[in-house]
Order: structure tokens, then C-alpha cells, then sequence
């Protein structure tokens, strides 16, 4: 698993790529969290996690997912989700975190999407 990071703005993008399963998760979560730590705690979060280059995500990797979205939370951010493959797209909605995390098509739009949310 490899996560990239690129601001646009003041919206961070993180690009995954490879497989989000066991220690991987792990790494994931310690990851995102140390660049959440990275933003002053005056600013509100507003995160793109792409996911187009994700080619398998287990359980633990749901977790990680779900805490990176809890850790968002507790800041007043937003966490969206953007280019999900079929496969990941089907595991967000037979695990109805669907219901929890906004999803795009593609990166530009879960960018759009933060403009569309002030």
C-alpha cells in the first residue's frame, strides 16, 4: 500500500494505491492521521481520500477508513471518498458506510463538492 498526499487549495488529496489489508491498514491509519496532525487546529479538515488505485480492502481496512472518518469528525472536517473501482464501490454499499461517507465519481468532483458544501 502506498499513500501520496497533494494539496489543492485548502483540500488535501490523498491518492491509495495497492492493497488496504492487515498491517496495511495499520500503516494506513498512522498515515492519514499524521496528516491530519499536519493542519493547524484552527483549520477546518477537508479531505479527498482517491481510492481509484486500491485493488483490495479487507475488514481492517474498513476500520481504517471508519477511524480516519471519526478522526475528521472530531475536528469538524469533512472526509470524502473519491474513485472507487466496482469492487470497492460494492464493499461501501453492502457495508452501508454509504450512508456515512460522501462519494465521488472522480477527484475533481469530490473537490467540486466541498465549494457546493460552505
Amino acid at each position: 500500500m502506498k499513500i501520496t498526499s497533494k494539496k489543492v487549495g485548502d483540500i488535501m488529496v490523498l491518492e491509495t494505491s495497492g492493497k488496504i489489508v492487515g498491517d496495511d491498514s495499520l500503516q494506513m491509519r498512522r498515515d492519514v492521521a499524521g496528516w491530519i496532525g499536519e493542519v493547524p487546529e484552527n483549520q477546518k479538515l477537508k479531505i479527498v481520500l482517491k481510492l481509484n488505485g486500491v485493488s483490495m480492502m479487507d475488514s481492517a481496512g474498513i476500520g481504517a477508513l471508519v477511524s480516519s472518518y471519526t478522526t475528521v469528525q472530531k475536528r469538524q472536517g469533512r472526509l470524502v471518498l473519491a474513485g472507487l473501482g466496482r469492487g470497492l464501490q460494492n464493499l461501501i454499499t453492502i457495508t452501508q458506510l454509504a450512508k456515512i461517507f460522501d462519494v465521488y465519481e472522480t477527484e475533481e468532483q469530490a473537490i467540486s463538492s466541498f465549494e457546493e458544501s460552505k
